[in-house]
């Protein structure tokens, strides 16, 4: 048995023994590791959904990818599943909006307990589920163990290995969070005009910062803010009250900019760089209007099932490790027969990485994930009782 073998049998075995004592601990520890807190304890319903649908979004994206690889660009089907592949890319904005929604507004422990919380439920699962695709790489240790982790932990540091480049939107997340704390108490100052002349603002510049040079104009117009910044900062905005006051004008909004979104891809070659670009207005009008909408009805939304709840409780895990069980689907596993056309290889490939990201995302956080979160507790608790 190699030592790859051993090492996952020890996680096994150690995760095994944690499960059993929490579950003597607490009856209900059997369904909070399967659903996560009910709605309403530290849970905000349409959040939830905004989580939800964005991870869904990313997995369609990235499946109809691989689907649309092979079809002539400038045809009627190329610019349908262009233009909702570029809607769906809203999945990003949507994530950084509701970081910022989740940490700007709840944000209300001290400093070191909010650091402590994101290093041990944002950093450690991103460091776990990045030693995977490490490991898939197959570059990194062929010159000794020790030199392996010094360029993997270097390589890491730059930023997303090619293996991993979905994983750029977490490292937006983390940089963006260690400032919220800050952010939170300047916006608890704000007053409603304030804060809505201030989201006026961020739209504007971005505006004026992607459209300008489209029109043969590119003024370097920059607020101090970086786009995603501004993003993460819209996403306070949108779980305001003020913001839900102008919700019709921001619906129109996002109605006009799905409109914009189809006739760009359709009529202009750089549609890309206009409608992707990092804060796109596009996007953060979609988005926005997103937001207003599921928060408009959220008296009105099911609440989530076992099966919802579950694929809510794992979503960050989920978007983590999809694009290995991606990989997996298209590349080892013949679906390509099994499915009549694009859309049902769309879909076919959509369903397979759903349920099995989901699968692999349960397993690897009540395995791995776990084993190194207690560790890390264990080491920090005497630190904590001073």
């Amino acid at each position: 048995m190699g030592k790859l073998q051993l090492t996952i049998l020890a996680f096994i075995a150690v995760s095994c023994c944690l499960h059993i004592r929490r579950q003597l601990h607490g009856r209900d520890y059997l369904k909070h590791l399967f659903l996560g807190n009910p709605v309403g304890k530290s849970r905000i319903l349409y959040l939830d959904y905004i989580r939800l649908l964005a991870t869904l979004f990313v997995i369609l994206v990235h499946c109809m990818d691989f689907s649309a690889a092979g079809l002539s660009a400038g045809g009627v089907t190329w610019v349908a599943v262009q233009s909702l592949s570029s809607i769906m890319q809203v999945c990003n904005t949507l994530f950084i909006m509701n970081s910022g929604a989740l940490i700007l507004s709840g944000q209300t422990e001290g400093f070191v307990s909010f650091y402590y919380k994101r290093f041990l439920k944002v950093a450690l699962p991103f460091f776990c589920y990045y030693c995977i695709y490490i490991l898939l790489s197959c570059q990194y240790f062929n010159s000794g163990f020790i030199a392996g982790i010094w360029k993997a932990l270097r390589d890491m540091a730059a930023g997303p290995i090619d293996w991993a480049p979905h994983l750029w939107v977490i490292y937006v997340i983390l940089s963006l969070s260690v400032l919220a704390p800050f952010f939170s108490i300047l916006f608890k100052h704000l007053t409603g005009s304030m804060l809505q002349g201030l989201a006026v603002l961020i739209l504007l510049f971005r505006c004026l910062a992607v459209y300008l040079p489209v029109m043969g104009l590119p003024l370097n117009l920059e607020l101090m803010i970086s786009p995603w910044e501004g993003v993460f900062l819209l996403g306070y905005y949108f779980a305001h009250p003020i913001s839900m006051e102008h919700r019709k004008a921001w619906w129109g909004l996002g109605l006009a900019s799905g409109v914009f979104t189809v006739l760009c891809t359709a009529f202009r070659s750089d549609y890309k760089a206009i409608l992707l670009a990092e804060g796109a207005p596009a996007m953060i009008l979609i988005a926005g209007s997103l937001f207003l909408l599921l928060r408009s009805l959220e008296n009105r939304l099911p609440k989530p099932g076992i099966l919802m709840n579950f694929l809510i409780r794992y979503s960050y895990s989920i978007l983590l490790v999809h694009w290995y069980v991606l990989y997996y689907v298209r590349e080892r596993l013949d679906i390509t027969g099994l499915a009549p056309g694009m859309a049902g290889s769309t879909m076919l490939s959509f369903l397979l990485v759903l349920v099995l990201s989901a699968a692999a995302a349960f397993l690897f956080d009540q395995t791995v994930v776990l084993c190194v979160q207690s560790l890390f507790k264990s080491l920090v608790r005497p630190l904590k009782s001073r």
